[in-house]
């Protein structure tokens, strides 16, 4: 495994003994994004110069025995969301164009604390309201398992980042799936903390009461490993969490013997979920018992209704956010992302009331339903990455991808932890993900299961490069 596809705690570990140093690290970055990106798009912007500065004086830090901890001279790329001191925050997006961030998002100054380097900024959906990854501002990012078919939204330029060896580590964004979706469609780990665990001080909202912030990375410890720098309270973001902050790395390798798996019988496991993908997570749920955890079958015919909810909380709030640069300037929008935000004007006020009323119903019954489980086990996705040509019309209109989040909204619904690692590939060589869920604010039992299914199997060392086809 060559240094693009080592996991950041393993990078971590060469860059403390002085082994390898940040400076190799960036350089092997740069010149494979320069290699890959003509062919992926997966990033909009590229800090070649500070990144290398910043990897100099990292180098020099942790020679002079600075060593600030497993980020230390590790690159990191950012969704098109986040601001980052001194550069652009598009958004993916022809309205934002020369928007220059005045300072760092929270999570940047407190990942630039933890010795982490800033390398650049992530192709996404325009505005992060889409599914299927694809903006014809910025030109469709590309699935390096297969060039021809979709990333998944709208974290799309993160996912075939890391997916691709470009990066080691990135941050998304999750309102309905945008972490999860297209980490699971690119076979990497994507986890989407607590609601408020990580703060959104300097990033750009869509639906503020279901946004959440969190990283896209090669394993599930990477995950934690950005978890621990970067999940606290915020004073300058009021829905930021107050809840003690737990070592997400301590003992995380403590096991799965005893767990309690819940696993619904009804809608993620229906006759319409993909044969391939539930013949993989099936086999993962197999593996997960044979290994010490209780499996407990449950029956959640509501379930179904998160999606709804979602977008009925979701559409009006993306209203509000855009109102006045909608009404200002609605041709700079792409005609999709323009309608879609438009469709939530129509939506009643008295609509928007009964979809938070229903979200208070739906949380309390998926509360109930877990009381004497640890983690729910699904798939992530229904459906395979379709082609995006499957996805857009011949007037270049995006269509198709609608099936994504059916079952990756309902937790930010309820704002729960939720995770998402590969378990397989479909006979076209296709990642398959399944998606781990906890209980809000145990992020770190959420994050002990990923951990504990990836040192029983191999499928997030596998490298889009050389593929081997699986039956």
């Amino acid at each position: 495994m060559g240094i693009e596809f080592k996991s950041t705690s393993q990078l971590a570990v060469l860059i403390k003994a002085q082994e390898l140093s940040p400076v190799e690290i960036i350089n092997t970055c740069i010149d494979r994004i320069a290699a890959l990106q003509p062919t992926l798009n997966a990033f909009l912007d590229v800090w070649t110069d500070a990144a290398i500065t910043n990897a100099k004086l990292a180098e020099e830090e942790i020679f002079h025995g600075k060593y600030r901890g497993p980020l230390h001279g590790i690159p990191i790329g950012f969704k098109d969301l986040v601001d980052v001191s001194g550069t652009r925050t598009t958004g993916g997006s022809r309205l934002l164009t020369e928007n220059i961030a005045k300072r760092d998002a929270t999570i940047v100054s407190r990942l630039r604390s933890a010795g982490a380097i800033p390398i650049g900024k992530l192709n996404l959906v325009e505005f992060a309201f889409g599914t299927t990854g694809l903006n014809p501002n910025t030109g469709n990012v590309k699935n390096p398992w297969d060039t021809s078919r979709v990333t998944a939204g709208s974290s799309s330029g993160s996912a075939a980042a890391v997916a691709s060896g470009m990066i080691p580590l990135a941050i998304g964004t999750d309102t309905g799936g945008s972490i999860r979706m297209p980490s699971a469609l690119c076979g990497i780990a994507g986890f989407k903390p607590t609601y408020g665990r990580i703060p959104r001080d300097g990033v750009l909202d869509l639906s503020w009461s279901m946004d959440h912030v969190g990283p896209m990375a090669r394993t599930t410890e990477d995950c934690a490993l950005i978890m621990n720098a970067v999940a606290d309270k915020d004073p300058m973001d009021p829905s930021s969490s107050f809840e003690k902050k737990p070592d997400f790395i301590h003992q995380i390798d403590s096991g799965i013997r005893g767990l309690k798996i819940g696993v619904p019988v009804d809608y993620f496991f229906d006759e319409f979920v993909d044969y391939e993908i539930l013949k993989k997570v099936k086999a993962a749920i197999n593996l997960f018992a044979e290994n010490g955890a209780e499996i407990v079958e449950l029956h959640m015919p509501w379930i179904s209704k998160g999606r709804e909810i979602n977008l009925g909380v979701m559409v009006p709030e993306a209203v509000s956010v855009h109102a006045e640069m909608l009404a200002r300037s609605p041709d700079l929008y792409t005609p999709e992302v323009r309608h879609r935000i438009q469709s939530g004007s129509n939506v009643p006020a008295a609509n928007y009331i009964r979809a938070k009323q229903a979200r208070e119903w739906f949380n309390q019954q998926v509360t109930q339903i877990m009381k004497d489980i640890d983690v729910l086990l699904t798939p992530t996705v229904p459906i395979q990455a379709p082609t995006i040509k499957e996805c857009t019309l011949s007037s270049g209109n995006q269509v198709g991808g609608s099936e994504l989040p059916m079952f990756t909204s309902i937790f930010n619904v309820t704002g729960q932890p939720s995770h998402n690692i590969p378990c397989g590939f479909t006979k076209d060589c296709m990642p398959v993900g399944m998606m781990i869920t906890g209980h809000p604010y145990d992020d770190f039992t959420v994050l002990r299961t990923g951990y504990a299914y990836e040192q029983l199997t191999d499928w997030h060392q596998r490298e889009p490069k050389d593929i081997v086809r699986l039956n």
